[in-house]
């Protein structure tokens, strides 16, 4: 079986493919990296006494 395109030309195809991949998981990725908030209140650092 002989290739019917060259090298250079599955190389092109291969790097559309794999842009076309990225973009479409970017746009259908709906994780996020960041903790989402949460409805408790935060807690307040202290220190013993008070600085003067």
């Amino acid at each position: 079986m002989s290739l019917t395109h060259t090298p250079a030309w599955h190389a092109i195809e291969a790097a559309d493919e794999r842009a076309w991949l990225d973009q479409w998981a970017r746009l259908h990725n709906t994780t996020t990296l960041e903790p989402e908030p949460t409805t408790e209140a935060p807690t307040l650092l202290t220190t013993a006494g008070s600085p003067r």
